[in-house]
């Protein structure tokens, strides 16, 4: 038996060393993709012992065993050559027919995955480090289940992968409560890494007493996963898990018009964490009935989730706080929700839970289709006694719900669990967003051992991520020098301030928080450039920039930097260039005696940089992270202020 970890590790030390890989999301896409081709192929290695009519779903010219088992096989270009011009192009055409599921899924999987790797000698190494394992012997396959969760666990810490992953002690514990049992179709719309299918799987198995119960449940775990990465990750996941055929679609849930979801499609029990904070695609709203349509994926998730529904079927979802509360659209989708399901627990999580990529509150909500909501009960999480906050180093675990568990069949009020009446609901205009009534304020005081607990779990976040950093350092050695004029369109915004209208639209102003509006002047990718000095008074200053993207308005004392078609220039890389520059291009070009202001024709003269695209993302991927440096560093300030006053505090008032 192989050390799995020290061969995954050893893989991703040799990738560090090819020049085409830059930055964690190639690097695992990459490893992804391998491990995929040799799971498969061990696969289909004991399929053909067991059946000797059995046929793999990949050609034989392109299987693992022909051109990568052998240690001594192809390398240098010759491997490069064949992965770039023959297995990649031939796997993403792969004939598929009627009762050929995998050869959908194959070329799904290689249709939005990429080959990085430039040196055909580490290529070589990889490969053959990979060799070590296989993935048909139980021991392995047991071990190797661990590793790989903690490779998606690592995308929980990257920006812009971290939505792929919910904490295993949250999946485990809406997998417990909803209780899916064999032969109910379970779907997960949203469904990441495939946490909770994988969850699922673990939960029926229990179940099966024999091979037709196996194929039930091979059959009724479902789930559609929009991006390439997590797509695959997640078709792997699965089938780590025994599940020889994946039911899981790459597309997006929220494509589909909701009038063409019929009985047929229903499902009887949905787990998810639908992608919150999140805009859906253009005119993807217009699926939805006009009362309901929002830009807002949280929100529409949720009436798909009702749709999805058959009468009678359950769920349990992660939400955050914002979907809980806000007028307009927002209100009409709960209204709908506890009108046409009977929402029975929601259970409120600390902020922390889903740190270090996202600080918002969030809530487990549970519901069942088919009767409307008479009461709802509210239980607040409390951390276990000596847990302060929640970290990547110090995440919640599952025996932290044990109490839930234990009220949630026996329910009666405590100083941690109150029920509410839908007509209380009703009178706050349907806002679930409901505190604690019997929390003293004493109890949300923090004491000094609480602040410097947090301040420690600060600190960890910082040298974690300054290690990403250094992974990601890039160097660019191919750019152009243009002008904002050349690659951009600049339009100057024309909604004012004391004029919007609060609407579903953002607006952007100059605060950091977003307005709103009920109509949008742009649809599109924009940097939002203030044209008015942020301190005044005769002082030249620019506070910050915007990206803003998708339909929204701009406040008049500001003008959008759309970029022009064919220019090549990535409208986040060409943010984080203004915005970290702005005080050395933008500010100096600032005019004017008391009312300092930029002219749109001076912002045309300002010269960018501009690397290949390929590079504009690299350097995105490096500037996101150094962000998540700057607000955890933000957070420790914070943190340490507060520990000085109620140190102090303590120490005059104990």
């Amino acid at each position: 038996m192989s050390n799995i970890g020290g061969v995954i590790k050893s893989i991703r030390d040799i990738f560090r060393k090819d020049p085409g890989l830059s930055g964690d999301a190639q690097r695992i896409e990459q490893l992804g993709w391998m491990i995929f081709l040799k799971l498969f192929d061990d696969k289909d290695k004991e399929k053909e012992l067991l059946d000797l009519k059995y046929k793999s779903a990949i050609p034989i010219q392109l299987q693992w065993r022909t051109w990568a088992e052998n240690d001594e096989g192809i390398t240098g270009d010759e491997l490069i050559l064949f992965v770039n011009n023959t297995l990649f192009p031939q796997l993403k055409e792969l004939p598929v027919t009627a009762d050929n599921r995998l050869g959908i899924i194959i070329r799904n999987i290689f249709d939005g995955t990429n080959n990085y790797m430039k040196s055909g000698t580490t290529f070589r190494q990889a490969i053959n480090k990979l060799n070590e394992i296989d993935f048909n012997s139980s021991k392995e396959h047991h071990i190797f289940n661990a590793i790989y969760e903690d490779i998606l666990q690592g995308l929980a810490t990257k920006k812009d992968t971290g939505e792929f992953y919910t904490p295993r002690a949250v999946t485990q514990f809406i997998i417990d409560m909803v209780n899916p049992q064999l032969g109910e179709k379970l779907k997960d719309p949203a469904n990441g890494t495939g946490g909770f299918l994988v969850c699922a799987i673990e939960h029926l198995r229990k179940q099966v007493n024999n091979v037709a119960d196996l194929k039930i449940l091979q059959e009724t775990i479902t789930g559609t996963e929009l991006k390439p990465l997590p797509f695959m990750l997640s078709v792997i996941n699965l089938i780590i898990h025994d599940i020889e055929v994946p039911q899981i679609e790459n597309g997006d849930s929220l494509s589909r018009e909701l009038t063409s979801i019929k009985q047929a499609d229903r499902v009887d029990v949905i787990v998810t964490n639908p992608p919150f904070g999140g805009v859906v695609g253009d005119g993807m709203e217009t699926n939805f009935p006009l009362n309901f349509r929002t830009k807002e994926s949280a929100d529409l998730f949720l009436i798909l989730f009702i749709q999805l529904l058959k009468n009678g079927g359950r769920a349990g979802i992660v939400l955050p706080d914002g979907s809980l509360t806000g007028e307009g659209v927002k209100a009409r989708v709960r209204q709908k929700l506890l009108e046409d399901c009977n929402v029975h627990t929601i259970i409120r999580l600390p902020n922390s839970v889903f740190k270090p990529y996202a600080t918002v509150a969030t809530n487990l909500i549970f519901f069942e289709k088919g009767k409307s909501t008479k009461e709802i009960w509210f239980y607040q999480h409390k951390y276990l006694e000596g847990v302060k906050s929640y970290s990547k180093t110090n995440p919640i675990r599952i025996e932290e719900f044990q109490p839930i568990k234990d009220w949630w069949s026996n329910r009666i009020e405590t100083d941690f669990a109150w029920k509410v009446s839908i007509d209380t609901i009703i009178k706050r205009g349907y806002d679930l967003d409901i505190k604690n009534p019997k929390s003293k304020q004493e109890e949300n005081l923090k004491s000094s051992i609480h602040v410097i607990d947090e301040l420690k779990n600060d600190l960890l976040d910082i040298h974690s991520e300054i290690d990403d950093i250094l992974s990601t350092l890039t160097v660019v050695e191919d750019y152009e020098i243009k002008t904002i004029d050349q690659i951009c369109n600049l339009t100057k915004g024309n909604t004012g301030i004391k004029k919007a209208i609060e609407g579903e639209y953002p607006l952007v102003v100059t605060s950091e928080v977003r307005s709103s509006h009920n109509s949008y002047q742009f649809d599109t990718e924009a940097v939002c450039i203030p044209l008015v000095s942020s301190s005044g008074h005769g002082h030249a200053s620019l506070k910050r920039l915007h990206y803003q993207s998708g339909k929204f308005a701009l406040g008049t004392i500001l003008v959008a930097a759309v970029p022009k078609e064919n220019s090549n220039i990535s409208a986040r890389y060409l943010y984080y260039y203004l915005n970290n520059f702005k005080d050395e291009i933008l500010v100096p070009l600032m005019k004017g005696m008391a009312n300092v202001s930029l002219s749109i024709e001076k912002i045309k003269t300002v010269k960018v940089f501009v690397p290949p695209v390929e590079k504009q993302n690299e350097l995105i991927n490096l500037m996101e992270k150094c962000e998540n440096v700057r607000k955890i560093l933000n957070k420790a300030n914070d943190d340490s202020e507060s520990m000085i006053k109620i140190a102090l505090d303590e120490a005059f008032n104990n």
